[in-house]
């Protein structure tokens, strides 16, 4: 299934239909309802096969996402039972022979409804990266996966946290486990949730952890390591790919993509796409590695307003309180039939998993991109939150929150808490909406997001991962081909930073004076062009449309009286998420309003 909402209290049939729906504002999909004593629930179709809900006299299962099977081959994946997949992880958990750990890899949530003792148990994967959201009045508790369908059922849909509004605002992110509304929490990563209902009284949660990304040190060295990621990612792509005879890949002028591109089974037919503003340095490299690896270059082109054009889509796709950025394939994959492919691999976490990406540096290093990487001590992650756009009370709270998560990813990573602060669960990672986007689109697979890239990931000092080491040491057999081929920041992958020093530092100086000097006239981002963007009228109309006395948020509409959408006091994706912001707090008003005009109602 793309997404599930659960009611302790059996509710109107249509009700929770009606929200799921509303998630999709083109493409309308037709959620499935379920109704008994233990209270409702709704479904959206997968878009993975053999994923469809399994029901019996005695339970319900639900599986969210595409996991990929351990204990049992994944040949149901192209085959014609739409159950199979549900059936056999069902059947494996009631025989008791389930490890959450080892037994699923990749992006999951599984429900399953126990009717007749109205127990409800909820399994996150090992790093959330599909997020489950709990809300509890009283005696009534309610589940999902979207968190605005969740507010809009749960009659929270206005109730804003202020707090998580502008901790997202200056941090791209809402601070696990808050969200953007009031009443609403996340649920835990790699954690067995299990409610007991009783009628009338307050659920009793039981929550286990089965999985913890501890500083252990199960390698013994490097190449240990390495030998373990890389095998573990070959055998992920082979159970996925088993069955299949068509697939299709994002590339780019990066090394990730050229890794995946070398990984993917040669038997297969696959297609590479690569959506660009136009043709850049980047697409030259990907249209070379695709001819490479063997596979169709399919490249796309967008508007230059394309990341304002899908605003409205996005950001209700990807839900309140997530960056609607990310939706990178949002409108191409009608335009190319996503949806048609049997799979659709990325190569997004790998940075973030296996080359530290966010460890402490020197800000330097950031910047200049040819100078080796190594960390600082210390953090940074617990400094007050200050901007002068929000009231003080708010800021102090967006502090606390964040200090409160440090400490508690540091009781588990004392030596690398700054990274994992943002790694831990993964919706502290502003570009996971990419996944929340794709999987509700085609069938979405992100091959360093398998449990071997996780577990490698948390075994490993950031000193392996740095400077591409343990990557590198990984994957370097699969950089062989394109050894020679730049990468689009004017290094060559196959080699290490000492290597590439010489060549990096003239490409990079090179270039960096061409941009400055204005020879570089074409954009040659991979993403939106905000420069552009910013400058244009439909930029303006939208930032002026946005009217303080519109918003029933007090800070908020301080904050746009204040100018904050023309330059003042923020930066260019700061600026963004506010409009973001302010488009869903707008439209969950209008919502409202409409649901009060339709129906004299309402669930509460």
């Amino acid at each position: 299934m793309s997404d599930f909402l659960f009611s302790s209290r059996r509710l109107p049939p249509g009700r929770l239909a009606e929200e799921l729906e509303s998630i999709y504002l083109e493409d309308p999909v037709i959620a499935r309802e379920y109704h008994g004593d233990w209270g409702s629930l709704a479904v959206t179709p997968s878009r993975y096969t053999g994923f469809a809900p399994v029901e019996s006299g005695t339970h319900l299962c639900v599986v969210i996402g595409g996991p990929v099977l351990y204990f049992q081959d994944n040949r149901f994946l192209t085959g014609g039972d739409d159950q199979a997949g549900t059936r056999a992880i069902f059947a494996h958990w009631k025989e008791g022979r389930m490890d959450w750990s080892e037994d699923l890899s990749g992006p999951f949530a599984i429900l399953i409804i126990d009717k007749a003792s109205r127990r409800v148990t909820c399994i996150t994967d090992l790093m959330m990266f599909i997020p489950v959201y709990r809300y509890q009045r009283k005696s009534w508790l309610a589940l999902g996966t979207h968190v605005d369908a969740l507010a809009g059922v749960c009659g929270q849909e206005v109730d804003f946290d202020e707090a998580s509004l502008v901790d997202f605002v200056l941090h791209d992110v809402v601070t696990f486990p808050y969200s953007a509304y009031r009443q609403i929490r996340q649920c835990h990563p790699a954690t067995k949730h299990v409610y007991r209902l009783r009628h009338g009284e307050t659920p009793c949660l039981e929550r286990t952890p089965y999985w913890l990304p501890e500083e252990t040190a199960p390698f013994r060295n490097l190449g240990e390591a390495a030998e373990a990621l890389r095998e573990g990612l070959d055998g992920y792509i082979e159970r996925v790919t088993s069955p299949m005879r068509r697939v299709a890949q994002f590339i780019s002028g990066g090394e990730d993509s050229r890794v995946l591109a070398a990984m993917l089974p040669k038997r297969l037919e696959r297609d590479s796409f690569i959506f660009l503003n136009s043709m850049t340095r980047e697409g030259r490299i990907a249209e070379k590695v695709a001819s490479a690896s063997g596979a169709r270059f399919l490249p796309d082109y967008r508007d230059t307003l394309h990341y304002l054009i899908i605003l409205p889509e996005a950001s209700r796709l990807v839900g309140s309180g997530h960056q609607y950025i990310h939706a990178h394939a949002l409108g191409f994959h009608r335009r190319h039939g996503l949806a048609d492919y049997e799979a659709v691999f990325g190569g997004y976490v790998s940075d973030t998993l296996l080359k530290s990406r966010s460890v402490r540096k020197p800000p330097l290093s950031s910047y200049f991109s040819f100078l080796p990487q190594w960390q600082l001590s210390g953090e940074t992650r617990t400094q007050p939150v200050e901007s002068r756009l929000f009231p003080d009370h708010l800021l102090q709270e967006v502090t606390r929150r964040r200090r409160e998560h440090f400490h508690e990813v540091r009781a588990m990573r004392p030596q690398s808490a700054h990274e994992w602060f943002s790694l831990w669960p993964m919706t502290m990672r502003l570009g996971i909406s990419n996944l929340y986007s794709n999987r509700r689109l085609f069938r979405s697979y992100e091959v360093f997001m398998a449990k071997e890239a996780v577990k490698v990931s948390a075994a490993c000092p950031a000193r392996w991962k740095l400077n591409r080491r343990l990557f590198l040491a990984a994957f370097g057999p699969y950089l062989k081909r394109t050894r020679f081929l730049l990468h689009a920041d004017g290094r060559l992958p196959a080699f290490p930073w000492w290597a590439n020093f010489p060549l990096h530092t003239l490409l990079w100086s090179v270039r960096e004076m061409a941009r400055r000097l204005g020879w570089q006239r074409r954009y040659q981002g991979s993403w939106a062009d905000w420069k552009t963007i910013m400058a244009s009228p439909e930029w303006a109309m939208a930032r002026d449309g946005v009217k303080p006395d519109s918003l029933r948020l007090p800070a908020l509409s301080a904050a746009i009286a204040s100018g904050a959408l023309q330059e003042q006091g923020l930066a260019v994706l700061q600026r963004v998420n506010l409009l973001q912001t302010c488009h869903q707090v707008g439209n969950a008003s209008l919502r409202r309003r409409k649901a009060w005009r339709n129906t004299s109602v309402r669930v509460f």
